[in-house]
C-alpha cells in the first residue's frame, strides 16, 4: 500500500501524495496521484491551489510553537484527555454542556454523563484535541479510511494514516490518534494547524 503524505514549506501550498480527497459531503474529488491543496485562502479554484500564494507573498510561519502539556480529566469510568493546543473551537463537545461546559465557561467533568455519551461527543473532535482512555487503554483511532475531508468554509480534515512533513517540525505538534486539522483560511497562528481563524476572518471556500 502507498504511503498518505501532506508535505510543505512556509512558503507552499499542501502537496497531497496518494491520498483521497472528499468533499464536505464525503463524496470523492478527483485527483492526480500528487495535488496542491490552497492553504494561503486566496485561490479561486479552491480547495485546489492556483498559485495565489506567490502573487500574495503568503509566509506560513507559525506564530504560536509552544504546546503546553497534555491534560487528563480522571472520572470513574472514563478519562478526558486533551490537548489544548489542537482546540479549533469546532464547538461539538458544546453539546454535552454537562461535561463540558461552554465556549465562555469550559468545564470537563468525566462522571456528569454515561461514559458512552462522552465517547461519542469526543469522537465528533476533528482536530484530534479530544480523545479518551478506557479500561486503561489510551482510544484515539476512529477512521478506516485515509483521505482529506474538505469542509466548506473551514479547514482541512485530515483522516487515517497520512504523514505530515514540512520545514517547521510540526509533526511533534500533532495529536496522538490518527485525525488533525489544516488550516486552508491562511490565518491560523498555529500554522500548518488550524486554529478556527477561520471563523474570525468568515472564509468562505468550497
Amino acid at each position: 500500500m502507498k504511503k498518505s503524505e501532506i508535505v510543505l514549506t512556509q512558503y507552499s501550498p499542501l502537496m497531497a501524495v496518494d491520498t483521497e480527497l472528499a468533499g464536505s459531503d464525503g463524496s470523492p474529488i478527483e485527483t492526480t496521484r500528487v495535488y496542491s491543496l490552497c492553504r494561503c485562502g486566496e485561490s479561486k479554484f479552491k480547495p485546489l491551489c492556483d498559485g495565489s500564494h506567490a502573487q500574495a507573498e503568503f509566509v506560513g510561519e507559525r506564530e504560536k510553537g509552544e504546546k503546553p502539556p497534555v491534560e487528563y480529566y480522571e472520572g470513574k469510568e472514563i478519562t478526558i484527555v486533551y490537548d489544548r493546543y489542537l482546540c479549533m473551537c469546532a464547538g461539538y463537545c458544546g453539546e454535552l454542556e454537562a461535561v463540558f461546559g461552554t465556549h465562555d465557561a469550559p468545564k470537563y467533568e468525566p462522571d456528569a454523563a454515561p461514559a458512552e455519551e462522552i465517547i461519542a461527543t469526543i469522537k465528533k473532535c476533528p482536530s484530534g484535541a479530544l480523545t479518551y482512555i478506557i479500561d486503561g487503554k489510551l482510544e484515539n483511532e476512529y477512521f478506516q479510511a485515509t483521505r482529506i475531508v474538505v469542509e466548506k468554509d473551514g479547514p482541512l480534515h485530515c483522516q487515517g494514516e497520512i504523514e505530515l512533513k514540512d520545514d517547521q517540525s510540526s509533526e511533534t505538534l500533532l495529536p496522538n490518534a490518527d485525525h488533525y486539522t489544516l488550516c486552508r483560511c491562511g490565518g491560523s497562528k498555529k500554522k500548518p494547524l488550524c486554529d478556527g481563524s477561520h471563523e474570525e476572518i468568515n472564509f468562505r471556500g468550497e
